[in-house]
């Protein structure tokens, strides 16, 4: 297990994709209407309204969009007459300033904060959450893509573990149960859950906070339930001896080849995945585990 502090949000560039999705369970977003962002993102246009959705549209003229400096086809659907344009339904629509996304993005691969990159490109901080929504949804729809190539090529090869992280104190804190593919290094599947405090914080906890259940297994389920589409029945897994791990992949993945491997003690105090010997036989899940240490 790796412990790292959220208090700070920047990401990897390698994983930047999967770190934005993930933060869709945390995130306030937008109202956003992500059916008629399907309908528009094809090269066909139908009419937006759903009562309509006419696939009867012509061409109706062009706009001049500031934001970016382009000429944006506008069209017409001929059974109600609506007027739209290539832009209706996607992702950027009524943003402003377009220039800047790709900025953001970059400055926060770069593993800045909001409030820095909003200094940096002198825009408020508010515009720069509202860009952080915009790639998380953009990083859900590539996720989609990724798992249904998954579903036809399966993966045959992952590691995983739990992180540990805190919701605002250290006496509540959280586990992450984060799997990933050994080869590619992408991450496939990530749940957050609620775990009761140990160790000498534990009585304070229950001092001051009650009795704290535990959703681990839940957590565990939920993860390995989600891979059975995309992670092949007779797979290679490997982890480190934590108790519960053995018990979810027989029920999940009977068939496979399950490996788990004796925890080694870090090489530096509070870097625990940086290991004392030579081979780490789980190296791809601990280096991921210090990306997001380094990256959170």
């Amino acid at each position: 297990m790796v412990f790292i502090s959220a208090n700070d949000l920047s990401i990897h560039s390698k994983n930047v994709f999967t770190s934005l999705a993930l933060s869709l369970n945390n995130s306030n977003l937008h109202t956003f209407n992500y059916s008629q962002y399907c309908i528009f993102s094809c090269m066909k246009r139908n009419c937006p309204k759903t009562k309509c959705n006419s696939d009867q549209v012509i061409k109706k003229g062009f706009y001049f969009r500031s934001g970016d400096s382009r000429k944006i086809q506008r069209f017409q659907c001929k059974t109600c007459l609506t007027k739209f344009s290539s832009a209706t339904g996607t992702l950027e629509y009524r943003q402003k300033k377009r220039r800047i996304n790709h900025n953001i993005l970059q400055l926060f691969c770069m593993k800045n904060t909001q409030t820095s990159i909003a200094r940096y490109l002198k825009i408020n901080v508010k515009t720069v959450a509202r860009r952080f929504d915009y790639w998380a949804l953009k990083a859900k729809n590539e996720n989609i893509k990724m798992r249904k190539d998954l579903i036809t090529q399966p993966v045959r090869n992952i590691q995983f573990d739990d992180l540990i992280t805190k919701e605002k104190t250290k006496l509540k804190p959280l586990t992450v149960t984060v799997v990933v593919d050994t080869d590619s290094r992408m991450i496939l599947q990530a749940n957050v859950s609620q775990i009761p405090a140990f160790g000498h914080l534990a009585h304070k906890s229950r001092l001051k906070y009650g009795n704290r259940t535990s959703n681990h297994m839940d957590g565990l389920r939920k993860t390995f339930k989600n891979l059975q589409g995309i992670v092949h029945p007779e797979s290679f897994i490997k982890s480190d001896e934590h108790k519960n791990y053995e018990g979810i992949i027989k029920r999940y993945f009977p068939r496979a080849n399950y490996q788990q491997f004796k925890s080694i003690r870090g090489s530096i105090i509070g870097q625990g995945e940086l290991k004392k010997t030579k081979h780490d036989p789980i190296f791809a899940i601990n280096h991921t585990m210090a990306m997001l240490r380094d990256g959170i």
